[in-house]
């Protein structure tokens, strides 16, 4: 057998449940672990025994995955081992903790397996009795705590106890559909509902282009590769541009966010099944925005054919920032602009669902099956580096209303550039970008995309629409004839 490392603990969820459940939440807790050190790279070696699962891991690596596997109580690193008698019990703690608790207050908690022909108080008074030379007892606020554990087998000794993460193993609870916007509440959502065992997939209605889908795309990635081990998770992209604009032509102004979120429904009630999905999970908190509004959340959920589950419900934005950056969503989620808000002026804070439904069936259906047919599913379990960064960063049109950025030197830029262009030296410009209007679009040029792509990747990282042409100045001097015929 491998040298165990160590010892972890199921949460208190897990280990009340009854004997069937039990099982299967500790088997969901052992493949998940297994799917954590694969993707870190390593092998782990797990034995089950008596509510506690012994691990054989390389040390840096657990220390790593363990803390952000939901399911686990705590965990400790086994420091040294014996047999499971009283004399070798003394003679390794001693050696072991001796010089540790020198001239520090100490204690000894030990626990043995009942077959054992000793007691756990008989371990506590001689071990504690063996490491008293030099040092002093306080069981109530020792600086070491020696911990023992006397099974049939071994002995095992540790001196701490670290917390983990909580909740219920992801996968135990059945699945859900995420609805993902990229800002900080529907990200923590979707953490939260994964600690409660609920594996995920996620749906994301594109506002505002690739620049921020790339966002998006990079915090459903961390969430399922930081805290959704084990269970497999797919990002699904809905263009809802046309969606938007159909929605602007025929619905009452005041209601368009409430008619927006109840067509985000639509969608995620469409793929759930696909999926096998049983719920959709929103970042709504009562009252943060007009359409979360009680009057208006009950205005939305006739659109879902699923019963929709708000995790954030009671919180208050501080709340859900501080769990953000505990999360690890935050960086991103702090750089992504709000493409949801489209209510220009004194949006409806209440309505009645009658009437919201009757302006929803004045929108072309045709425009959101579109939609829903068109999703592209990304499995984020495949998703690499590259992935994150090369298909977003390059553009083969000029949108409208960007500004185009020319990044040659001035010579080339006045032999010939695009009708509109900005002259701008690149290295002036990656100082100077954060003046930029962040609700415009920008496409960024230079002679072959190189350079470009680089700007444009700061940009981004900024929070920046921002793109470089793929292929340079050849391929736009095409592009204007293009249009131009």
């Amino acid at each position: 057998m491998e040298t165990e490392t160590h010892i972890v603990r199921p949460a208190a969820e897990v280990a009340t449940k009854a004997r069937g459940t039990r099982r299967r939440f500790e088997r969901i807790l052992r493949g998940n672990l297994a799917a954590a050190f694969a993707a870190a790279g390593s092998g782990v070696t797990m034995r089950q025994d008596y509510g506690r699962l012994y691990l054989a891991a390389d040390p840096g690596i657990a220390a790593a995955v363990l803390p952000r596997i939901f399911g686990i109580g705590s965990w400790s690193r086994i420091e040294a081992s014996s047999a499971p008698d009283l004399s070798s019990i003394l003679s390794v703690g001693a050696a072991v903790f001796g010089p540790r608790v020198q001239g520090r207050t100490y204690a000894v908690r030990a626990r043995r397996a009942s077959s054992l022909p000793f007691t756990s108080q008989q371990i506590a008074e001689r071990l504690g009795a063996a490491l008293n030379p030099g040092a002093t007892v306080d069981l109530d606020n020792p600086d070491v705590t020696v911990h023992v554990e006397a099974g049939v087998d071994s002995c095992r000794f540790f001196s701490d106890r670290v917390p983990g993460a909580g909740g219920l193993p992801v996968g135990a609870s059945g699945r859900a559909i995420v609805l993902l916007s990229g800002g900080f509440d529907s990200a923590v959502a979707a953490w939260r509902i994964l600690r409660r065992g609920v594996a995920v997939d996620y749906v994301f209605c594109n506002l505002g282009g690739g620049a921020y889908e790339r966002q998006v795309l990079q915090i459903a990635t961390t969430l399922t590769a930081v805290w959704g081990a084990g269970q497999p998770a797919r990002l699904f992209v809905a263009d809802f541009e046309p969606v938007l604009a159909e929605l602007r032509r025929a619905v009452d102004t005041r209601l368009w966010q409430i008619v927006l979120k109840r067509l985000m429904f639509r969608v995620a009630t469409a793929i759930a099944p696909t999926q096998r999905a049983e719920a959709i999970v929103t970042g709504e908190c009562v009252g943060q925005v007009s359409s979360q509004t009680l009057g208006n959340l009950g205005s939305i959920d006739p659109a879902a054919g699923l019963p929709v589950l708000r995790p954030l419900a009671g919180f208050d934005k501080q709340e859900i920032i501080d769990a953000a950056e505990r999360v690890g969503t935050a960086p991103i989620s702090r750089r992504v602009k709000e493409y949801c808000a489209i209510v220009p002026d004194r949006p409806a804070t209440s309505s009645r669902p009658g009437h919201v439904a009757r302006e929803e069936a004045n929108m072309d259906a045709g425009v959101l099956r579109r939609a829903i047919n068109g999703a592209r599913g990304i499995d984020l379990l495949r998703v690499t580096a590259a992935d994150l960064r090369t298909p977003y960063l390059f553009t083969e049109r000029i949108p409208a209303g960007a500004a185009v950025l020319d990044c040659r030197p001035p010579g080339q830029f006045t032999a010939w550039h695009l009708d509109g262009a900005e002259n701008r030296d690149p290295l002036a410009l990656l100082d100077e970008f954060a003046t930029l209007d962040k609700d415009r679009t920008y496409v960024v040029v230079c002679a072959h995309g190189v350079q470009a792509a680089a700007v444009a990747e700061m940009m981004q990282q900024a929070g920046f629409d921002a793109y470089a042409f793929e292929g340079g100045v050849p391929s736009l001097k095409r592009y204007a004839r293009d249009r131009a015929a």
